[in-house]
């Protein structure tokens, strides 16, 4: 009798494979496809990226000329040498379907794209540099949809740098403009793209405390992430307020007719024990007006910290302080630079102790209120000899300046 066991699998066994192999496939064919969608949506960007790039070179190499700061200036992407000009991940770029777009401010440039490629795939608005993401590639897309006669910010005329003018300028447009804001374009909008630069080879995300990051002509240590946002701190004090000799006797102030009024100046460090004189100090108010106070949201009965290593210190800064007015239209100034900023204002306590560990250098290169008090009639400053300074009346304008913190 023959009782060898036969191998192989059943029918019933054979059938169950195949649905759980079905099941699978149906789970893994809808992430495998938005993976490479999503991959090939990040490729897009990288060149689209990498075509701006270039652009920018030629225009700081002057090989562009674009001064007017009434024009919106469109360069077509033949007119940018690059190994991927003519090349999406989808598709050739459709023949003047695709344009690096730059304005001029007096100051600085700023970047943005707009694009569309054989396979309709693109970017339909016009989208700054640092807002370019894989969010703002479009499908089904035509070259109508491109269009050049869109300005940005209310400027009077556009400008086209293309292929079939040899890469000059052509007349520029004046009339049936579309005015477009580079804080609110049709694909997400968001601050100019080299409004706010980064260090090589880093992002926003990227940086770490101690790096300077640059708004147009203004430079910010950052000194902490918060979530998404960005806390950066002005590398100098504003060039605002009152000039003392070292015998603490006033002998001017900052005015409105002086060059760089408002913004960082390296003059304006405030408080120096080994300078002949104190330049851009301001009191912090004009009454202790947090003493006992409840009011505007904030509870200033509370604590107050009297070590610069306490935490959960009374943040006093408001309206009520002489220096918001400074902050506010610093804030307004950067903003006219086309960056994004959703607050303004002094550096708590507790940020400027951790800053001091982590950079002692950046830290004291100014004198400059902080917004946490100290008691009920003082507020705490750091001073450029390097230690946090306790003494500080309010009322007192011979001893620190403004230094923002700004957040992005």
């Amino acid at each position: 009798m023959n009782n060898k066991k036969k191998n192989g699998f059943t029918l019933i066994e054979l059938l169950a494979v195949i649905i759980i192999l079905g099941i699978l496939m149906i789970i893994a064919i809808p992430s495998v496809t938005r993976y490479i969608s999503d991959s090939r949506k990040s490729a897009y960007v990288d060149t689209a990226k990498e075509i701006i790039g270039s652009a920018r070179n030629l225009v700081n190499a002057g090989k562009q000329e674009m001064y007017d700061t009434d024009a919106t200036y469109y360069i077509d992407i033949k007119c940018v040498k690059t190994e991927n000009a003519m090349k999406s991940p989808y598709g050739d770029f459709v023949d003047l379907g695709a344009y690096v777009v730059v304005t001029y401010d007096g100051k600085g440039y700023s970047y943005y794209w707009t694009s569309v490629d054989d396979a309709g795939q693109g970017v339909k608005g016009i989208v700054s540099y640092d807002k370019l993401d894989a969010d703002s590639i479009e499908s089904d897309l035509t070259v109508n949809d491109i269009k050049t006669n869109r300005s940005l910010d209310g400027r009077k005329k556009v400008i086209l740098i293309t292929d079939r003018n040899n890469c000059q300028k052509e007349g520029a447009i004046t009339e049936n403009l579309e005015q477009v804001s580079s804080g609110g374009s049709s694909s997400g909008g968001g601050s100019s793209s080299n409004a706010v630069v980064y260090p090589t080879g880093k992002t926003k995300d990227t940086v770490v405390v101690g790096d300077i990051v640059t708004i147009d002509t203004e430079e910010f240590y950052v000194i902490k992430h918060d979530g998404s946002d960005l806390v950066l701190l002005s590398h100098y004090n504003l060039k605002v307020g009152n000039i003392y000799n070292s015998s603490y006797s006033k002998t001017g102030e900052y005015t409105s007719s002086d060059s760089g009024y408002g913004i960082q100046s390296s003059d304006a460090k405030g408080m120096v024990s080994v300078a002949s004189y104190f330049n851009g100090t301001v009191a912090f108010s004009s009454t202790n007006y947090w003493n006992g106070k409840v009011g505007e949201g904030l509870d200033y009965s509370g604590d107050y910290c009297t070590s610069s290593s306490e935490t959960n210190c009374v943040y006093v800064y408001d309206a009520n302080s002489n220096l918001k007015t400074y902050v506010d239209s610093y804030k307004t100034y950067l903003e006219g630079k086309g960056v994004t900023i959703k607050s303004a204002r002094l550096m708590t306590l507790e940020e400027s102790y951790a800053f001091s560990n982590e950079n002692q250098a950046a830290w004291k290169e100014t004198s400059y209120w902080l917004g946490s008090a100290y008691n009920y009639f003082r507020v705490w400053g750091v001073n450029s000899d390097g230690y946090f300074f306790r003494n500080g009346n309010y009322y007192g304008d011979h001893n620190f300046g403004v230094r923002p913190v700004i957040i992005i």
